[in-house]
């Protein structure tokens, strides 16, 4: 079973890394390193990437913010022209 840490940024999911064990300290450094705000431990419960993170919570992102950070691409109007 892989176990991971989810990274912050700006209290979204930014980034998940697997990690053999919980490493509070491995796990910061990594964060202060690569520029996120924080690294939560998920254990094997890993949240989509884009969640919205509260600092308790994990909520997965909409189609709608998908599309305004350029994640997802809006689907095109069918016409029958």
């Amino acid at each position: 079973m892989e176990l991971h840490y989810a990274f912050i940024k700006d209290n979204r999911v930014a980034q998940v890394a697997v990690f053999a064990s919980q490493d509070e300290a491995l796990a910061d450094a990594v964060a202060q390193e690569h520029g996120f705000n924080d690294a939560v431990w998920v254990g094997a419960d890993v949240p989509a990437m884009w969640s919205s993170y509260d600092g308790t919570t994990f909520t997965a992102p909409t189609l709608e913010y998908l599309i305004s950070i350029g994640v997802m691409n809006p689907e095109p109007e069918v016409t029958n022209d």
